[in-house]
């Protein structure tokens, strides 16, 4: 036996390389790269997007890159923004599934900040130059996210300061635009009531749309808000987490193609510093399907920052950060995936290999597959300041190291390569003991005998 471990561990050695690596997405590597957004095709082709600090030649720019379905990068990063002056940044971006996509962000605009877009086909030229998307300029409006239907009909949701009395509040907006980059109607308002912070917005096959947001109060809460495809709302706004908390969120809501929605926030009834993943299920006209739930299964610290994707079948997968545990504290990204009956698949996932100071701001897409991309930033990683960095994964179960969705020769590879090595990184510790020794090797067995879909969490 003794012959036949070695030579697994020296194919090991050779096949390292293959074995679930993730790859860096910007090219630039001076300064910072920050604030990651994806959006795929239906072929699973896509395109990252992320703030620059200093590549526009001012502050901050909006850059992004083309990938093909095997991650590899298709032509080299281009500038989306067109004008310089000032802080470009918080990045959103959607995509039809001809891959023609459109990107907005906020910058500084005629009062203060303004959110403004652009328009690309699917080689990423441009079909327009970038415009303003908010009609009330006063003060601030700022950190936009935009959906995009199957006609290519799209919609930018932003938080906008608006005057109120003697004082100012924070409201949601939005506007719609017709395949031709065309404004349809006026800027609307999702939530009557103030302090309604960071929304978020999906739209179904048919382009209906669904808007989320935080309303911000001692006790805060996540609302919601059903329209139709020509903006006509179809509910009134509704309350979607069932516990308040304390804690500021920026919640993320995903469609299948029927308009059957996911919506996910982080937060905790008591502390920040405790905040967990929650998220809740709902039909196409807004009934729920249950009570919120507890997403992620790692406990005791903060857990933050979550984005969803779902396929048009209803699976969908949910990315965060989470604070590592260790003594500095740092972050790193995690990732849960639900089949299309709101049940997980495996569980939870960490997705970056590189565990140096803060991983964090991730942000996911997902194939018709369900096999997603996650993006995120990390510190240090490309070798000055934050850098953008990214994984592939059909992971449904933990010893599926390679991201292939089987667990097969190649994971067993990684295996006994940390077990030879046994130094800190612990892809292989399958019962999380931070040992690779038989037990995990037992583990590994029990999966590779398991259909991949019903690996769960180990005993």
């Amino acid at each position: 036996m003794r012959w036949m471990f070695a030579l697994f561990v020296v194919i090991a050695s050779a096949l390292t390389s293959v074995c679930g690596a993730g790859f860096q997405v910007n090219t630039r590597t001076t300064y910072k790269q920050s604030v990651p957004a994806i959006a795929m095709d239906a072929d699973s082709n896509f395109v990252v997007v992320w703030r620059s600090y200093r590549h526009d030649g001012d502050s901050g720019g909006i850059f992004g890159k083309r990938f093909d379905p095997n991650c590899s990068p298709v032509g080299t990063e281009f500038q989306i923004n067109t004008t310089t002056s000032g802080d470009q940044t918080e990045p959103a971006i959607a995509m039809d599934q001809m891959g023609n996509f459109v990107v907005a962000w906020h910058g500084p605009g005629v009062s203060e900040e303004d959110v403004f877009a652009r328009r690309f086909d699917a080689n990423a030229e441009p079909l327009s130059q970038e415009f303003r998307v908010n009609s009330f300029t006063d003060n601030r409006q700022r950190f936009p996210k935009v959906a995009v239907s199957r006609t290519g009909a799209f919609v930018v949701v932003w938080e906008s300061e608006k005057p109120d009395a003697e004082d100012y509040v924070w409201a949601a907006a939005g506007q719609l635009y017709n395949a031709n980059g065309t404004a349809i109607g006026n800027e609307f308002q999702p939530g009557q009531i103030p302090d309604c912070r960071y929304p978020d917005v999906a739209t179904d096959a048919h382009g209906n749309f669904v808007v989320v947001w935080m309303h911000d109060t001692s006790k805060n809460a996540i609302m919601a808000k059903l329209y139709d495809a020509d903006s006509t709302p179809r509910t009134d706004p509704f309350k979607v987490s069932s516990v308040g908390f304390g804690s500021i969120t920026r919640p993320s809501v995903a469609t299948d193609s029927s308009g059957n929605f996911v919506v996910t926030w982080d937060g905790h009834h008591q502390w920040a510093s405790l905040d967990d993943i929650h998220a809740r299920w709902y039909k196409f006209d807004g009934t729920a399907m249950d009570e919120q739930f507890l997403v992620n299964t790692t406990l005791g610290r903060a857990q933050q920052r979550p984005r969803i994707a779902m396929t048009s079948q209803g699976e969908f997968a949910i990315v965060w950060h989470s604070q590592s545990g260790v003594e500095d504290n740092g972050k790193d990204v995690f990732a849960q995936r639900y089949n299309a009956s709101c049940t997980p698949v495996g569980y939870e996932a960490q997705l970056n290999r590189y565990t140096a100071d803060d991983q964090k701001y991730a942000a996911v897409a997902i194939a018709p597959t369900a096999k997603f991309v996650a993006v995120w930033q990390s510190d240090g990683q490309d070798g000055s300041d934050y850098g953008i960095f990214a994984t592939s994964s059909a992971r449904t179960c933990p010893a599926d190291f390679s991201d292939d969705g089987f667990v097969n020769f190649l994971d067993y590879c990684v295996l006994a390569e940390e077990w030879r090595t046994n130094g800190d990184s612990l892809t292989a510790d399958l019962i999380a003991d931070n040992i690779i020794d038989p037990r995990d090797l037992a583990e590994f067995c029990r999966c590779w005998l398991t259909p991949c879909q019903n690996c769960g969490e180990p005993q």
